[in-house]
């Protein structure tokens, strides 16, 4: 991997390939950029504004690996694209939730096609999001914004009493990867949190779902969603810090859930709105009377290793096929595979290392994180193993996810 600072000299300006410039903020690519452009065809750099290099840029089990890094201030980027452009073609894409609005304001301003959905607001504000879908007839948890701030202890405590109840989650209205979100199950809890946020902007609380939860994935291109596929998560995803480990797996294609999902996803892109072209990702609750609860929405591929399950499952990498659609490259349909596929995160808590693979029938992936591969040393839990399974009998999948999500992959 190359990390090139912002006073690195522009590009050739005899290279006759089009520039491909991938912003980055704080969600890492996941994928070998490599993958959508092809090195004999572009020009690829990555843009970001965080410290860090290709480092901060690549996640650590990402294939191949990150083109050239340049950093600069956000409100530089136009500039610095300008610079590294030297006249030629440019296209500029992301996957990073925390740049899809600059990415679609820098598209404009280079007058290239709205790929992103037109209303960016609308996938990343939860509150606007959730009103949007209610007004549209989507269920979602009942929530309250904190448009004035987050309150003092004893008229947050009657708030939410009277309109939520306990347990309820707390939720950073513009955040992504779980950041920020917790549950609070007691008074004392609440009013711990609201102690400690008092008067901060930008929070909303929201009714606590006892169900199962699950994602459910489209492409969006012309105003049409097209389904590649619904998963099942093996909870919420939090507390990887306090042990609890991450995962997922894929629905089986023509199932009943597989069609709701579909049927749901449809409804979530009508109200949010599906001008643009990119991967929508939905994650909702079934509750104990069946009915399909939207929790989040994505303009752009998933996290964690669900872009990888669907390239399992219909040949298709989520991210890969969110990059290409913003270049106005081709992507492929979806087709079933018969292949089912699972992820599972194994966090190493402090004191322990990786130790142990268990013995599974399904096809493997295993990836053994830095902070694993020696003990260690910090005050919580760190993602330590990464696990991608597949198999076409979805029962002896199944069992393999137990077997991942229960064995002694790390230990003292």
């Amino acid at each position: 991997m190359t990390s090139s600072p912002t006073h690195h000299r522009p590009s050739d300006a005899a290279d006759p390939r089009p520039l491909a410039v991938l912003l980055h903020s704080r969600q890492p690519l996941t994928t070998d950029p490599a993958a959508t452009f092809d090195p004999a065809r572009w020009e690829t750099v990555v843009l970001t504004d965080a410290d860090g290099g290709a480092d901060a840029v690549l996640r650590e089990d990402a294939p191949g690996g990150a083109p050239a890094v340049h950093r600069a201030p956000r409100d530089t980027w136009a500039t610095e694209i300008r610079r590294l452009a030297g006249g030629r073609a440019v296209q500029i894409v992301t996957n990073d939730e925390y740049c899809l609005i600059s990415c679609a304001d820098l598209r404009a301003e280079f007058g290239l096609p709205v790929r992103h959905p037109a209303r960016p607001a609308h996938y990343i504000d939860k509150v606007l999001m959730k009103e949007r879908l209610a007004a549209a007839g989507v269920r979602v948890p009942r929530f309250l914004a904190l448009t004035e701030g987050v309150p003092e202890p004893g008229a947050g405590l009657a708030l939410v009493s009277g309109t939520i109840g306990l347990p309820a989650v707390v939720k950073p209205r513009r955040e992504a990867n779980s950041r920020g979100v917790a549950i609070l199950r007691t008074e004392p809890e609440l009013r711990d949190w609201l102690t400690g946020h008092r008067g901060e902007q930008g929070w909303q609380i929201e009714e606590f779902l006892d169900g199962t939860f699950h994602h459910v994935n489209s492409l969006v291109r012309d105003g049409v969603p097209t389904p590649v596929q619904t998963g099942t998560y093996l909870g919420p995803l939090l507390d990887l810090p306090d042990g609890r480990r991450l995962g997922g797996w894929t629905v089986p294609y023509d199932s009943e859930l597989s069609r709701r999902a579909h049927e749901l996803n449809r409804s979530v892109v009508a109200a949010l709105g599906a001008e643009g072209a990119f991967v929508v990702h939905t994650e909702f609750a079934v509750n104990g009377e069946g009915e399909l609860i939207v929790v989040e929405v994505a303009g752009r591929a998933p996290g964690a290793l669900v872009s990888e399950l669907a390239r399992l499952h219909t040949g298709l990498n989520l991210e890969e096929a969110n990059l290409a659609l913003q270049a106005d490259l081709p992507v492929p349909e979806p087709q079933p595979t018969g292949v089912q596929a699972a992820w599972v995160w194994i966090p190493v808590m402090p004191g322990e290392r990786y130790r142990h693979t268990p013995e599974t029938t399904s096809k493997r992936l295993v990836h053994i994180r830095r902070a694993a591969r020696r003990t260690h040393t910090g005050t919580s839990g760190a993602l330590g193993v990464s696990v991608l399974l597949w198999h076409t009998d979805p029962d002896v999948l199944a069992a393999d996810v137990r077997t991942a999500a229960t064995a002694a992959w790390c230990g003292a």
